[in-house]
Parts: C-alpha cells; structure tokens; sequence
C-alpha cells in the first residue's frame, strides 16, 4: 500500500466490472474526492498512531470498530440497547464522527442501534443492504437514513466489489447475495486489508453464502475472521474455514445466551483450522492491533489460567 497518499481522504467504489456509467459517476465524483473532515479529538491515554480493528462488546449483537490515521468504519450497530455503549466506545476513542458504517444485513442485532448512533455521531457515508418493508430494522435505519442524509452525509446501497479507504485500511465488498432467500445470507461480506494482513467480516451469512463465495472462486483467505452468525453452527462449514484458515478467530455473542452460541461444533472446528479464538462473552472488547506487519491481540478481561 502507498503510504505516501492522502489516507485522510475516502474513496467508495464499485469494481470496474460491475460497474455502470451511473454508478461510477457516483463513486468517483466530488463526493469521494473531498478532504475527510477533521473526525479525531484526542482523548486521554488513547495511541493516535495505533491501527487496529476492535470487536465490541454488545451481547448477543454485532459492532465492529475498523480505526486507523483519525479515519473510523463500523461495520454493524449492535442493538438498540447497545447504542449507547457503542456511542461511548467512539468518544473513548475521540471519535466525532464516522466516516463510514457498513450494515451487514437488517435484524435487530446487527441494524438496531444505528439510527441512534446516526443522531449522536456524523456519518459520512453510509452503506446498507435494500431495505426491504417487514425486515426487523427497517423502520429504524430509515430513520438513520433521513438523519445522515440531513447531515450531509451519503448513503449507498451495498454492491460487490465496492472499495472504500479507512486510513491504512483497504476495504471491499467481497459479496452481496441480495437475491438469497434467507435474510441472513444476503448479508454484506466485506473484508479489510492492511499491509498483508485482512480481516474478514461476514454478518451471518450461512453455509449457502459461504458456498456461493467458495464457488465464485473469492478469496476468503483471511488471518482474522469475525465468525459468522455468533458461531451458530449453521455458519463456519468445514470447506469455508479451510478457504479461510484464520490464524485468529472473533466471536460476538452474549453470556449465556439462550441459542447456546457458539456452538461446541464450530468452536472445535475452529481449533482444529488452527484458529486462536476470543470470544465477547468471556473476553469483553477485542481489539487486534496492527504494527510492524503483525497483529496483537488485546482483551478487555484476561483469560483464565488454564
């Protein structure tokens, strides 16, 4: 990655193949081509020079923190209930506002606390499955819509192969299967790269959408991997791990959640792809910090001995 760019600046993009003249107009007009306002303030005994992806902790939901030079990406809300922890995770961070929120599919957990966040924090732009009336999240993150839209900020609806710049962080839409039946595997799949090293978030995508991605020949070879669906083990099959083979795996879920997630399946497969695995439920926020070509991990609670 050239590091002699301007990481301050975002660029949102749809793959040359896929792309249309409308779409591309959209994609490379002044909208991406403007200086990233300011969007960090200090804060106290945060490392502004550290690059890292953080898994928050909001139960059995989804929120992940993508932070690098001052720029910031969600990807997921979390649930209603979880937008003020995740509105108090970003001014830790010096977080004014976003510079992008990718939302991974419309339920509850994933969608539910991005219309508060939107009033409490700017977003500037904005990617987001087609809504869809019925879907649990909808009424909720056309709210979120109207306020970013109010606040001069962009949306678009997700498309594979679009690109957006986080910083160092290099992020791709690797898939959108907005025509699967299920809600759940019409979730976004993107992946962030940084100097080698990519992280790969798939929502709660399932077995049929993991296929699809094995059968399209996308590379899904990943060294984090924000396991699927809270490790249910309708996700995370053995031929989409192997494509995968994370060194380190992240599981969002909820102390004693009543699905029993993560399941005992998928956690063994997990060990047995050689995968490290933390987990919110006993670890708190996960953050992988990224430096000199290597990721550290950090947990909120230490690990038990043994």
């Amino acid at each position: 990655m050239n590091r002699s760019r301007n990481k301050r600046g975002i660029i949102l993009a749809a793959a040359a193949v896929l792309a249309a003249a409308v779409f591309t107009a959209l994609f490379y007009g002044e909208a991406f081509s403007r200086k990233l306002q300011q969007v960090f303030a200090p804060a106290a005994a945060f490392d502004t020079s550290a690059d890292f992806v953080k898994v928050i902790n909001v139960g059995q939901a989804d929120c992940m923190l993508v932070y690098s030079n001052g720029c910031s990406l969600l990807i997921d809300a979390g649930l209603p209930a979880s937008a003020e922890d995740i509105c108090l995770e970003l001014e830790a961070c010096g977080i004014k506002s976003v510079d992008a929120v990718i939302i991974t599919h419309l339920h509850d957990d994933h969608a539910g606390g991005l219309e508060e966040i939107a009033k409490r924090h700017k977003i500037d732009n904005l990617i987001i499955p087609e809504l869809f009336s019925g879907e649990e999240a909808a009424l909720g993150a056309e709210g979120a819509k109207r306020t970013i839209a109010e606040d001069g900020g962009r949306i678009y609806t997700a498309v594979q192969g679009m690109n957006l710049e986080i910083g160092e962080f290099e992020i791709t839409v690797l898939a959108y299967y907005g025509d699967m039946s299920d809600e759940n595997d019409r979730s976004v799949i993107a992946m962030a790269e940084i100097d080698g090293l990519k992280f790969l978030f798939t929502g709660d995508a399932g077995d049929k959408a993991e296929k699809k991605l094995i059968d399209e020949g996308i590379n899904v070879d990943c060294d984090v991997l924000k396991v699927g669906h809270h490790g249910s083990s309708g996700s995370s099959s053995d031929a989409f791990l192997n494509a995968a083979s994370p060194e380190y795996a992240a599981i969002s879920v909820g102390e004693n959640n009543i699905y029993s997630h993560p399941s005992g399946e998928i956690t063994s497969a997990l060990e047995a792809a050689g995968a490290e695995i933390y987990r919110t439920d006993t670890d708190g926020d996960i953050t992988f910090f990224v430096g000199n070509g290597r990721i550290s991990p950090q947990t909120e609670y230490k690990k038990n001995a043994g």
